[in-house]
């Protein structure tokens, strides 16, 4: 069987002022890892950081990262290489290690030896809901959370020039095709599990449309949505997907982009069969945001 990715370690942006994003990604609960040149951030028990960020004129995005099974690293090169794709030498600005190379829009892709973190084991407060009454003898409030801590990064939609070639491309690393609504959007996952991993958006040029994060339950979400609409981060949300089926809120970063809490996301089998539907739905919730799909993202390049 050929070698494939295994799913989304992170991703790396260009900001304007790394200061601001310190405060943005610490406001939506993530642990900051500094580096010499960079700031990263990653999720409360992470083993290595799930974003990374380089101080630029712009806000771009700048990579995306991805698993490839122990051992399998060097045959996923030589198999890449005969699907077409150049190998290159790693951006001077990123230390990384594995293989590097460049999709159809000129982002920088990375491949190494690693699998997602799978987020650590979280304790939830038992829900009274349905014909089930689990939580007795326990007042729910006394167990809230006093702030949202993100357990892990679930996906990374892009902003795509071209959606067929990236769809290809993508496809070629190993990426499987979730659900489409047509030529607008598709989500793609890599291996059993949620409903998608990574996605893309049509657009006139690349750009991170949003990243998502998952937390233990509701409680946490809507605690989390609090802190971010009182620092000035109001979202939209509360609502659940139609695609995934996923509850989510979202927030505008300050530079255009979207993050996303989310829970309870379809998983996935062998057996799933992708459909393509006519539009994105939204099975309940506030009615979605004009500049949603909206990519702000500056199509001056940057050199990494």
């Amino acid at each position: 069987m050929r070698p494939t990715v295994n799913g989304v370690l992170k991703y790396g942006m260009t900001v304007p002022s790394l200061e601001e994003a310190d405060v943005f990604y610490r406001t939506f609960g993530l642990l900051p890892v500094e580096g010499a040149r960079t700031l990263g951030f990653a999720c409360d028990g992470a083993a290595a950081e799930q974003v990374e960020l380089l101080e630029a004129r712009h806000k771009r995005i700048a990579y995306v990262s991805f698993g490839v099974d122990e051992g399998r690293l060097e045959e996923f090169g030589r198999d890449i290489e005969a699907r077409g794709v150049v190998l290159r030498d790693a951006p001077a600005s990123v230390e990384a290690p594995g293989l590097w190379f460049q999709d159809p829009d000129g982002l920088w892709v990375n491949v190494r030896e690693a699998r997602p973190d799978p987020g650590r084991s979280l304790p939830t407060v038992e829900m009274n809901v349905g014909g089930a009454r689990p939580r007795v003898d326990v007042a729910a409030w006394r167990h809230m959370p006093e702030r949202a801590r993100p357990n892990r990064l679930g996906h990374v939609l892009l902003y795509v020039s071209d959606l067929a070639a990236s769809e290809r491309f993508y496809a070629g690393l190993g990426f499987r095709l979730s659900d489409r609504t047509g030529r607008i959007l598709s989500f793609w996952h890599a291996r059993p599990g949620d409903h998608h991993t990574f996605g893309f958006v049509q657009s006139t040029h690349p750009g991170l449309h949003h990243s998502s994060w998952e937390v233990a339950d509701l409680d946490m979400l809507m605690i989390g949505r609090e802190l971010m609409d009182d620092r000035g981060h109001p979202g939209w949300g509360l609502g659940r997907h139609g695609l995934g089926s996923n509850i989510f809120t979202y927030f505008p970063d300050p530079w255009g982009s979207w993050i996303e809490y989310f829970i309870d996301i379809d998983q996935i089998s062998e057996n799933w069969e992708p459909h393509d539907y006519d539009a994105p739905t939204t099975m309940w919730g506030p009615r979605m945001p004009q500049g949603f799909v909206v990519n702000s993202e500056s199509t001056e390049r940057t050199e990494l």
